[in-house]
């Protein structure tokens, strides 16, 4: 099943009601500020996963809405909505970077006024981190570069990330969407992909989804290789997740964030990346574990780096499935 929805059943109906047009599950399940019992038990644990479940939540969402306007429909009937104004201004991100990737003439307009919406988002609600997610998210088609953090000589949106610190110290997407701010597609290095990836998780506590972001890192270093002439990509897959630290990064990701809970509460996007390092570095046994909390839904990255993502994904799992 290719949903990005996943597990989350909820996500999956109200998405398809808002194809249809219709958002009144959407105006309840973007209410919903529960981890719906999916998080760990701690006080600062449970509010993390649950700030995290809903980000990606209102992403799905507005993905949607990009391509079909309804958070126009629903803003307009019902202009004091939170939940309206919200997924507009993550949708017009969407709209935005989508005409920045394609030059569209109306790229510019269309970056101011997205910026403009999550600058006058983070007045209105000032305690919400989601504004300034959806910043983060603008930031490759329009950077606001800085230096970073002593010790860090990476420049990227930093100005925006004292702002998320302040609300929501380690919050998943936007450290996500701060390493493509200053990666390749955005006018940086997968060098400071790197640099940043390892100072987040170095820092992030013990459990944190922020785990993965060694492993994006070296997918960015694939996606550079791959840039050369004619790779072969099965032996540069075995080589980059074969070597002695990526063995290392991948089994403490899975050990210091998947293997406490099963991947319970983990997001969709993080479970297909740790199961992809897992079967590209030949971690048998504990890919099938992954991939048994994956169940049937399926997503286009990281297995799209190496063919058709439906193949690569079906030959992983079954190799990873069919035992040692």
């Amino acid at each position: 099943m290719w949903d990005p929805a996943g597990g989350d059943r909820r996500l999956a109906t109200t998405t398809q009601e808002l194809r249809a047009g219709r958002y009144a599950l959407a105006a309840e399940l973007l209410a919903d500020r529960g981890a719906d019992g999916d998080a760990h038990s701690a006080e600062e644990d449970v509010r993390s996963a649950s700030e995290d479940l809903r980000d990606y939540r209102y992403l799905v969402l507005a993905q949607v809405a990009a391509a079909t306007g309804v958070d126009t429909a629903w803003l307009a009937e019902e202009p004091g909505s939170a939940e309206a104004a919200l997924l507009r201004m993550r949708a017009n991100v969407i709209r935005a970077l989508q005409a920045h990737r394609v030059r569209h003439p109306r790229a510019g307009g269309l970056i101011e006024l997205a910026r403009a919406q999550c600058l006058e988002a983070a007045e209105r609600f000032p305690g919400d981190p989601l504004p300034w997610v959806a910043l983060l998210h603008l930031a490759p088609a329009a950077p606001e570069n800085v230096p970073g953090p002593v010790g860090l000589a990476v420049d990227g949106p930093w100005r925006t990330m004292a702002q998320l610190w302040q609300r929501d110290p380690w919050n998943r997407e936007a450290h996500h969407r701060l390493l493509a701010a200053v990666g390749p597609k955005s006018g940086g290095s997968v060098s400071a992909v790197a640099g940043v990836a390892l100072w987040v998780t170095s820092r992030a506590p013990a459990g944190s989804a922020l785990s993965v972001l060694q492993l994006v890192a070296f997918i960015e270093a694939f996606r550079q290789q791959l840039g050369g002439e004619k790779p072969n990509k099965i032996l540069l897959t075995y080589r980059n997740w074969s070597t002695a630290y990526a063995q290392q990064e991948t089994e403490r990701c899975y050990t210091r964030w998947f293997a406490p809970t099963g991947g319970r509460g983990a997001l969709l996007p993080d479970l297909h990346l740790l199961a992809h390092a897992l079967w590209a570095g030949s971690h048998w046994e504990p890919a099938r574990k992954v991939f048994g909390a994956i169940g049937p839904y399926a997503l286009t990255t990281p297995w799209s780096l190496h063919g058709d993502p439906e193949a690569v994904f079906v030959t992983a799992w079954e190799r990873c499935m069919s035992g040692p």
